[in-house]
């Protein structure tokens, strides 16, 4: 019965044979934010609304990632901290509070402001990111048909694209001062039974934050 498992298995890795591309969609989707019925009241208010931030301001920030097997990590909290620093020496905010999803009533956008203005915040920055694997065998997948070669033989290529999506709001009046965005792709090649495809999407989105970083910092910069 185990014989049949890997065989079957076997097989399967090899009818993994060509790649199918990032499904960019369904990554989108992720990135989208909860969203509630639009009424022409709702867009006349819109117009209405105008900026009411004064430099230094107070700064929420709540981040949310939304890919299986890979986390806001330690080095996603650096470069946050880099770009702390970055506002806090230009004149541009005083301080930085994070947000975390257990200070949260009810859901969506509504809720992060709340929360941001129960920490005394003037704006709010949403961060979300997705990402999606791209998993397949190179010249040397042939070769798992023989059952043991997935365990040793480099056949197969994981390749990972991970994006990011930004946005920062006025927490009185939800005003949209600016949205980011910023991706990055990483690939990694290896016997099928030991390449880990968080592993690569890990490495696309340690290059991905940086460039959302470098792009946060020129927005916050044209805030008038």
């Amino acid at each position: 019965m185990k014989n049949l498992c890997v065989f079957v298995i076997a097989i399967s890795l090899v009818a993994c044979s060509s790649s199918q591309g990032f499904n960019r969609d369904y990554v989108n989707r992720s990135l989208e934010r909860d969203t509630m019925p639009i009424t022409d009241e709702e867009i006349r208010k819109t117009f209405e609304l105008k900026s009411e931030l004064k430099k230094p301001f107070k700064l929420a920030v709540y981040t949310k990632v939304e890919s299986w097997g890979v986390h806001w990590n330690e080095n996603d909290k650096r470069e946050l901290l880099k770009l702390e620093q970055y506002l806090k020496n230009a004149g541009i905010v005083s301080d930085v509070v994070y947000l975390n999803s257990s200070m949260f009533e009810g859901q969506g956008l509504p809720a992060i402001r709340l929360s941001a203005a129960r920490t005394g915040a003037d704006a709010v920055l949403v961060v979300h990111g997705a990402g999606d694997i791209d998993r397949y065998n190179n010249a040397l997948g042939v070769t798992y048909f023989l059952l043991v070669t997935p365990y040793f033989v480099p056949g197969t290529v994981s390749d990972g694209l991970f994006m990011f999506s930004a946005s920062m709001w006025d927490v009185r009046n939800q005003y949209l001062y600016f949205t980011a965005e910023a991706e990055a792709e990483a690939s990694a090649e290896g016997p099928a039974f030991h390449l880990h495809d968080p592993h690569v999407l890990e490495d696309a989105k340690k290059d991905a934050v940086v460039l959302l970083r470098k792009e946060l910092e020129e927005k916050f910069s044209s805030i008038k």
